[in-house]
């Protein structure tokens, strides 16, 4: 049987037509079939002892849940190598932002495939593909030294769709908590995008882990 056709059995046996009514308002495409994200992972825990990268590759998914398994059996791959190429086709077929970001909890064991993927997806026109480049960015690095140059293409980010700069807001803001001077810099040059920079101040004062005070300055800095 191949993948598609037993991935889609297992799906409809676990359909939740509540959870689908609830899902569908929050994502709006594809089409979603109502089946919770853990069990999803199950799904591809057990599948991924004997799907072969051939399948993932002859594998077209349609419904959402489809598209999150297939990213999870690409997560799950050893190689590296194998992991990047199958990794590199997916981002560009990812259906919406729930999809993004879940796969950008990929990694790799050697650093350089996770630069090729990310300067794969910088230069994307396609809007979850690019968004990918800024979650995927906040989920793997490591230190300071890293964010000069990703704040620098922050700065100079010209997309002007709305899950780009959503995911540039929602990174900004956590380099701010973690690394607070680097982020602090940027948001005081008021040179980023309006809507990006109000809505990044606003999600730093939505967290608990950053102080009233801090909060309250930084109204000063919105546009």
């Amino acid at each position: 049987m191949r993948l598609q056709d037993e991935l889609r059995e297992i799906l409809y046996d676990l359909r939740d037509e509540k959870f689908k009514i609830f899902s569908q308002k929050l994502i709006s495409q594809p089409e979603i079939l109502g089946v919770k994200t853990p069990i999803l992972k199950k799904i591809a825990k057990d599948l991924a002892r004997r799907v072969k990268s051939e399948d993932l590759v002859k594998f077209k998914p349609f419904f959402h849940e489809e598209f999150a398994v297939k990213g999870y059996l690409i997560m799950l791959l050893k190689d590296d190598e194998v992991k990047f190429q199958l990794a590199s086709c997916f981002v560009k077929s990812m259906p919406n932002w729930a999809i993004c970001d879940q796969f950008a909890k990929i990694k790799f064991k050697d650093v350089k495939f996770a630069n090729l993927l990310l300067k794969q997806c910088r230069g994307s026109d396609l809007e979850y593909e690019k968004r990918f480049y800024y979650v995927f960015f906040m989920s793997g690095f490591l230190d300071e030294s890293e964010l000069d140059g990703f704040l620098r293409d922050c700065l100079n980010e010209k997309d002007d769709r709305y899950y780009v700069k959503m995911a540039m807001a929602w990174v900004i803001a956590e380099i701010f908590i973690k690394f607070r001077q680097s982020a602090l810099r940027l948001l005081e040059t008021k040179k980023l995008d309006k809507f990006v920079q109000n809505k990044t101040i606003s999600k730093i004062r939505d967290s608990f882990r950053v102080e009233k005070c801090v909060k309250d300055e930084l109204l000063g800095l919105k546009i």
